[in-house]
């Protein structure tokens, strides 16, 4: 199983959302549509469930929305679909492949540390080439990353306890659905 955790500061649950707000930038929202719809994109090719869980670390929030790839009900075609399917999960109260949780950030963490290797990515971690064997050899894999900026210094220092590894993809700074899309890469190269 793979699991991406990407945190968002900025997207709340009380604020109304439509297309053109998130068009316009409102929240970041667009961000988070992006790496839902990479990671749609990614689940045929990958012998490996995929989930993403968006974390909403507003000090009014602390919230994860989490969301099996596999169970979504339609293919993402576009970012609009993509959108579109997110939009749904922030007015409908449930459904079978998303749930919310309220949950802090450290909860959350140990959550995943239980049953998965947590890997942290940020511009000043190991390169990934260096784990990428390692890597490949786990079952269960969490990468935590920020949507539009890096962590906080106290959810980085959550994941120093937990002896998480920060791994780097580089000193250019990529975008969520950039790091989705690499670290995705890395593992179709593996299965060849």
């Amino acid at each position: 199983m793979l699991t991406f955790v990407v945190i968002s500061s900025t997207i709340r649950t009380t604020t109304r959302k439509n297309i053109r707000s998130v068009v316009g930038g409102q929240e970041r929202f667009d961000v988070l549509a992006r790496c839902l719809l990479n990671l749609d994109r990614w689940k045929e090719r990958l012998k490996s469930d995929l989930n993403l869980v968006l974390y909403l670390s507003h000090p009014e929030e602390q919230i994860a929305l989490y969301i099996q790839l596999n169970k979504l009900p339609r293919t993402l075609k576009s970012e609009l679909d993509s959108v579109l399917t997110l939009l749904d999960m922030f007015t409908k109260p449930m459904d079978s492949f998303f749930r919310f949780v309220a949950i802090n950030f450290e909860n959350l963490m140990k959550i995943f540390f239980e049953t998965a290797t947590i890997y942290y990515l940020t511009p000043d971690g190991i390169p990934l080439e260096e784990f990428t064997a390692e890597i490949n050899q786990t079952t269960e894999l969490c990468f935590v990353l920020g949507s539009q900026n890096d962590l906080s210094e106290t959810q980085e220092q959550v994941l120093s306890n937990l002896d998480v590894v920060p791994l780097s993809l580089g000193k250019p700074d990529y975008l969520a659905s950039h790091v989705i899309t690499i670290i995705c890469n890395q593992f179709s190269l593996s299965y060849d």
